[in-house]
């Protein structure tokens, strides 16, 4: 195991915050990529073949509506933005964790403050549950272990700190009926210096910060007996909510280390100490350490290699879980995850860290946990980290948020940097959208696996008998044909439903293309695949068809109805047009043209027909010549009755 680095890593740039320290202080990272990168099997522009197999009835998890996640931080002005709640809503988002980092052990959630700097934070706790409210997210809140005591003394009467994380549930869950069911106890507690590492301030550890010396006073065995009373004060007032803890990822620091005053290991101590009355772990996880902390930094190759750790990860949990706490089922929570620990640079504004997205919440999902939340909505310019020309992307700096904050920093040349304007998606947006996408709450992952070490696959399977793939070409430079095969899922006929992401990862692109059985994967690319089962049987759906026509241009109106007696998952209408007509933009739906085809898939917000439900979804297309209907309609490759 490692030794932690010398010099604290610095994480989440407050950018434009008038607070005396603009960088606030974040993990010690996870430990360096150990694993071997992938090596290329093609050289340059050459061609490679892939295998893919699809085991539709092996089922490995089960997509829970928490699945997909993304941090959101007090220091960020832009939560509020009027673009925001569309843009999470869009990406698929279930859940937004609050508030943020290693502000959570510094907050004081009624002023909203920085207890040690005495700062009033831009973003506050209604700003936040407000956004959350209308992205359709579920929350998350972190309260303050670290400096909760000192919150506390500012009350009228004085209260403990897990009074006044009490008071936080009872606010938002009885007074303002806000139903924040997760609930977690400090964040990186094991970052107080216990271990060597300090950056998360912690007064059980003395009013000193950071600490002179590794404390022997403020260990996994005061963070879990802490705990235990933050616990019962939260649960006294809201008995339904859901109360995390920290943990350490195994493989990461400080996994497996003891200190002084804390003969066992951070998670076996806790976890010993706490047993039962612990409802999920909360752990986070950076693959890579910028150059600065463990030279040479990040590689392309190693952070798209890096996820294959994910399994050993998650089983080490499981196998601590039971041993220590008697329940190896107990819910993992990764409440923070990007590509790098700290520093990010031009990597994380590339496609390669959209395309690690994918594979990371695919990943984890599929391994059975509960909940990924990226780091971050919006960050900040970072102009400091590895921005070498051996790493993908084009930008001369880095950001850890999916979108930008339009802030501005100054190279090491002494060159002005900006960032675009406010909001603007970066490819990590466009990776989290694709993820969200794929990963629908109620669908089941399934096991998929590839020949090639540079190809991977994953599947998911809905309730209505639907299937999606996602295939990802980690290689930079070989094109890939691959032949997909599968067991217990027989696809229907025609072309599939596509949605590609490809460098420079600007956005996803729609269409149909291939077969269920053959595809073509470009160089850096992630394509999801949506299949309907084989039709069998007589029409089980209807479909209305009406136009508003104005001569060289017409808006389309389609109401497809699930007419037979079991529920149409993730599902997709198609028809083709008689004529030359040509969608322009549609809604209510995912909608593609190729040729004379077209395609209207399944939106995130209504992938299910249910018996006797409904869809109405819209379209603009031009023409000319004469604007014939089309004779017929499929759902899920099933004919449909029209009328």
């Amino acid at each position: 195991m490692r030794n932690p680095p010398t010099r604290t890593p610095l994480r989440r740039l407050a950018a434009g915050l008038a607070v005396p320290v603009v960088v606030l202080l974040a993990a010690l990272p996870a430990a360096a990529a150990t694993s071997t990168p992938r090596a290329h099997a093609h050289s340059a522009a050459d061609t490679g073949t892939a295998a893919v197999t699809v085991a539709a009835g092996t089922d490995l998890a089960t997509v829970p509506s928490t699945a997909v996640g993304l941090n959101a931080s007090t220091y960020d002005t832009h939560v509020t933005d009027s673009a925001v709640p569309g843009l999470v809503k869009d990406a698929g988002v279930g859940l937004m964790r609050f508030p943020g980092g290693t502000q959570s052990d510094t907050y004081d959630w009624q002023s909203s403050t920085d207890i040690v700097s005495g700062a009033h934070l831009p973003t506050d706790f209604d700003d936040f549950t407000a956004t959350a409210a209308a992205a359709g997210a579920q929350t998350m809140v972190t309260v303050d272990y670290g400096t909760g005591d000192r919150v506390g003394a500012t009350r009228s009467p004085a209260e403990s700190g897990a009074q006044v994380a009490a008071d936080w549930v009872r606010y938002a869950n009885v007074e303002h009926h806000d139903h924040v069911q997760y609930w977690e106890i400090g964040n990186e507690v094991y970052g107080n210096g216990t271990y060597g590492g300090s950056w998360e301030p912690d007064d059980h550890c003395g009013s000193t910060f950071p600490p002179p010396t590794q404390p022997d006073s403020c260990g996994p065995a005061v963070y879990a007996r802490t705990a235990a009373g933050y616990i019962r004060a939260m649960k006294a007032v809201d008995p339904t909510i859901k109360v995390g803890v920290v943990l350490t990822a195994p493989g990461s620091w400080p996994d497996g280390i003891t200190a002084p005053g804390s003969p066992e290991p951070w998670n076996q101590t806790v976890l010993d100490a706490l047993g039962s009355s612990v409802d999920f772990a909360d752990v986070h996880w950076y693959p890579q350490n910028p150059s600065n902390v463990t030279p040479p930094g990040p590689t392309d190759a190693g952070l798209l290699a890096d996820t294959a750790q994910i399994p050993d990860i998650t089983a080490s949990l499981r196998s601590e879980f039971g041993q220590y706490a008697g329940d190896a089922d107990l819910p993992i929570m990764l409440t923070e995850t990007n590509s790098v620990s700290s520093n990010p640079g031009k990597q994380t504004l590339s496609v390669v860290n959209a395309l690690y997205l994918v594979q990371d919440y695919a990943q984890w999902t599929g391994n059975g946990v509960a909940n990924v939340d990226w780091w971050q909505l919006h960050n900040g310019i970072v102009t400091g980290g590895d921005n070498g020309a051996d790493l993908a992307g084009s930008a001369q700096y880095g950001d850890y948020g999916v979108l930008s904050d339009g802030s501005c920093g100054a190279a090491q040349d002494g060159t002005q940097l900006c960032e675009p304007a406010a909001d603007t998606a970066f490819p990590a947006y466009y990776g989290l959208k694709l993820a969200g996408a794929f990963l629908h709450p109620g669908d089941t992952v399934v096991k998929a696996a590839s020949s090639a070490p540079l190809v991977q696959a994953y599947a998911v399977k809905s309730a209505g008998g639907g299937l999606k793939v996602m295939l990802v070409n980690d290689d930079p430079s070989t094109t890939y044909s691959v032949a997909l095969d599968y067991t217990g899922f027989t696809p229907g006929s025609g072309a599939p439903a596509t949605a590609t992401l490809t460098s420079p990862a600007t956005g996803i692109t729609a269409g149909t293309a291939g077969s269920a059985t053959a595809q073509t994967l470009p160089p850096y690319t992630a394509t999801m695949l949506t299949l309907s089962p084989a039709a069998s049987g007589s029409a089980t759906c209807k479909v209305a068809y009406s136009v508003n026509d104005w001569g060289t241009g017409f808006t389309g109106t389609v109401t497809v109805t699930d007419t037979g007696d079991r529920p149409v998952g993730e599902w997709v209408l198609g028809f083709s047009w008689p004529g030359n007509q040509r969608i322009d933009n549609g809604w209510s739906a995912t909608w593609a043209q190729s040729g004379a085809q077209v395609t209207a898939t399944a939106p995130p917000w209504n992938t299910t027909l249910q018996p006797g439900a409904s869809a109405t979804l819209g379209f603009n297309a031009s023409y000319s010549g004469t604007n014939a209907p089309p004779s017929s309609f499929t759902l899920n490759g099933a004919p449909c009755t029209t009328g």
